[in-house]
């Protein structure tokens, strides 16, 4: 049985693997799926990787009414590997609507500075990391660099 016909069993997952694309996970199952892929042998924290998504007010069509604008969102997908022979990836993603998803540092040591780096540059806030301070930029700098509302213009002094 594959790790993700096991997981299925344990979580509200497709009958098929999207292709090409990340699982899609829920917030509040996160902890449990890393947990669940932990136990079975994917002790290797390989990356953490957060978008922002802003919201935007889709084009609408000559003549017709425009869609609805979209909701800001943050997604945060995580990888993890199996470590031997046979070595396997698992990757899945966290859709929020505010930047706020539970910390796998608990899990795995790995994920301490690859969360701060996120919460630095993106904005996300990994929940009851023990040391979420920015890690890249210094403690007094204004916004998150990588978010797509960041101004690109943004004039700074240099630093280093």
């Amino acid at each position: 049985m594959s790790i993700y016909e096991q997981l299925r069993e344990r979580f509200d997952l497709p009958e098929e693997p999207p292709e090409g694309e990340p699982v899609v996970i829920p917030v509040d199952q996160h902890v449990a799926f890393a947990t669940a892929l932990k136990e079975a042998g994917f002790t290797l924290y390989v990356t953490v990787c957060a978008a922002h998504f802003p919201s935007v007010q889709p084009k609408a069509k000559k003549g017709e009414e425009p869609p609805p604008m979209t909701t800001e969102a943050w997604e945060v997908a995580t990888v993890l590997r199996s470590v031997g022979t046979g070595s396997e990836t698992f990757a899945w993603r966290v859709r929020v609507e505010r930047p706020v998803v539970p910390t796998l540092y608990s899990l795995f040591a790995g994920a301490d500075w690859q969360e701060r780096e996120q919460y630095d540059l993106v904005g996300v806030v990994f929940e009851n990391h023990p040391d979420m301070r920015r890690l890249m930029m210094p403690e007094d700098w204004d916004g998150h660099p990588l978010r797509k509302d960041y101004a690109i213009d943004t004039r700074v002094a240099p630093w280093r």
